[in-house]
């Protein structure tokens, strides 16, 4: 039976690495929680009103990573549009929307693997009547 041992040093592949990622990802997601959980009742109602979302919404968020709202950004980008067109408090809920959105993969796969579908902005996104609303993006048909 061959045996192989870790050279110091050395990054684990395959399902290691993803399980080291996954538990990494976790880890992070239940400490962003505990922080919030570990506010005072009266501060974590101020955050929850300044940032127009409500309670709920908020520890979804928190359990999201830091790039949940990654494949707004890249969207934005296909389609021309400059982030600093849109007011704050809108790119807020279009980020708010698009993090908690059930529909990331199919969104990734669309960016990834259909770059001629640049021009619309998919029917399946949460933030497509916001975006279209503020006439910013081609409509679809």
């Amino acid at each position: 039976m061959a045996h192989t041992t870790s050279h110091p040093g050395s990054q684990p592949s395959g399902i290691l690495a993803s399980l080291a990622d996954a538990w990494t990802r976790y880890r992070k997601r239940r400490s962003a929680v505990a922080e919030l959980q570990a506010i005072g009742h009266t501060e974590l109602e101020r955050m929850v009103h300044d940032a127009g979302v409500t309670f709920g919404d908020l520890l979804a968020l928190a359990k999201q990573g830091p790039d949940s709202a990654s494949l707004l950004y890249r969207r934005l980008e296909q389609a021309g549009i400059d982030l600093k067109a849109i007011e704050t408090g809108v790119l807020r809920d279009l980020q708010r929307c698009c993090t908690l959105c059930e529909s990331k993969g199919q969104c990734q796969h669309d960016l990834e693997d259909h770059p001629s579908k640049q021009a619309s902005w998919p029917a399946y996104c949460p933030n497509r009547p916001t975006i279209e609303a503020l006439g910013i993006a081609p409509k679809c048909h």
